[in-house]
């Protein structure tokens, strides 16, 4: 058995015990998501479309960088729950009571909003929540982004959802990404594309910190 399957069996068989953790995390956090999206404030349309390319991500392209708008919880959040969604049971509607329901109610709030909504004004953050997770994201943010790169080169399906992943973060407002294209990644790529989030929304928050 070569050392490449071997590390990708350990790497499946590690996640598969981290799962019930990250869906217990992943609920809670959608949770608390679900009324902020069904607010009427530009908090809520950024949560309220990024639920809904969740639900449908072809029809729901989504500004990755629409997510710099958002403070550290909301933030963080909304990561909780796209890492519950990498492998779905269930769809996401279905992780909450009357989900049905609640997305109907996000679609009718949404769905007609333009695309092109402009950036949002950096919101207050916490400087204990920034000073948690800021270091230690810069950098495996730096080397997530590095392997990315060199998978956005190839020729393979994985090769063309990281180069979109990439560029609707590079060109702010330019590419809408299908968040549920990040299902057909393996979970190292997948862990990665997270790291590269963080490290984007931290470095942002750095530079134009309260």
């Amino acid at each position: 058995m070569s050392d490449s399957l071997i590390n990708a069996l350990t790497q499946i068989w590690t996640y598969q015990r981290r799962r019930p953790a990250i869906i217990h995390t992943g609920t809670q956090a959608l949770n608390r998501l679900i009324p902020i999206a069904l607010s009427r404030t530009e908090t809520a349309k950024t949560v309220g479309r990024f639920l809904l390319g969740l639900y449908d991500g072809a029809t729901f392209r989504f500004d990755l960088k629409q997510l710099q708008g958002l403070g550290v919880r909301e933030f963080e959040d909304c990561l909780q729950v796209l890492e519950m969604d990498y492998t779905p049971e269930v769809e996401v509607h279905q992780r909450i009571d009357e989900g049905e329901h609640v997305w109907r109610e996000l679609m009718d709030l949404w769905r007609t909003q333009p695309l092109e909504f402009g950036r949002q004004p950096a919101p207050q953050r916490s400087a204990a929540l920034r000073a948690k997770h800021c270091g230690a994201d810069k950098s495996h943010g730096v080397e997530a982004f590095d392997r990315l790169l060199q998978v956005a080169e190839g020729c393979t399906g994985q090769s063309q959802i990281v180069a979109i992943f990439l560029m609707s973060l590079v060109h702010n407002g330019r590419y809408r990404f299908n968040l549920t294209d990040l299902r057909g990644l393996d979970i190292k790529l997948f862990e990665d594309c997270i790291s590269v989030l963080r490290m984007d929304y931290y470095t942002e928050t750095e530079a134009g910190k309260p």
